[in-house]
């Protein structure tokens, strides 16, 4: 399944775009503000992923997509997907990352729209949960722009790069949930 916003294709993930993805998921300002990206990323780390990430989408663990603009169709730009979903809790956790070259031209928050139509409404979850760096507030906006609520802050979650890292969680719920106007093909 293709996902269609105005302005993206949200495309499953497949091993020929594994060096369109290496090219982004390199970048160093990638993981300075995800939580399970490293830097250097090890090219051969990413045909793992892939493969995890085409079976959880099979399985319907999760259901990651490739981010492409409509105007490059070719031009790997991001990730967006619920990169885990509990199917007896009806939950998940949406996740995204936008190469840094697009950065500020809301590609992440019209992806996370997209995502989260699919999550109430073909996967019929209840509850959508995004987390954060504190210190990344842009990606705090993705998740507010994309109707999610802050709920609440854990202090020093996380340990990267020898320090704490405070993390931010957000989510929606199905009663709070207003479709937005994008298409969908299969």
């Amino acid at each position: 399944m293709i996902l269609e916003t105005e302005r993206l294709w949200l495309k499953p993930y497949q091993a020929d775009m594994a060096d369109r993805v290496y090219a982004v998921v390199k970048k160093r300002e990638i993981a300075e503000m995800m939580l399970m990206i490293p830097h250097p990323y090890p090219r051969k780390q990413l045909d793992g992923w892939l493969n995890y990430v085409q079976k959880s989408f099979d399985i319907g663990h999760a259901f990651e997509y490739a981010v492409y603009t409509k105007d490059q169709p070719a031009r790997y730009i991001g990730n967006c997907g619920l990169v885990s979903i509990s199917k007896a809790h009806r939950s998940g956790e949406i996740g995204y990352f936008i190469d840094p070259t697009e950065w500020g031209q809301g590609y992440a928050t019209e992806a996370c729209q997209k995502v989260l139509d699919q999550a109430f409404t073909e996967h019929g979850l209840n509850r959508v949960f995004g987390r954060c760096l504190v210190r990344n507030p842009a990606s705090r906006r993705v998740l507010e722009k994309a109707g999610m609520a802050f709920e609440g802050r854990f202090k020093q979650e996380f340990f990267m790069d020898g320090a704490y890292e405070d993390i931010d969680y957000l989510a929606l719920l199905a009663q709070d949930y207003a479709p937005t106007k994008h298409k969908t093909q299969c």
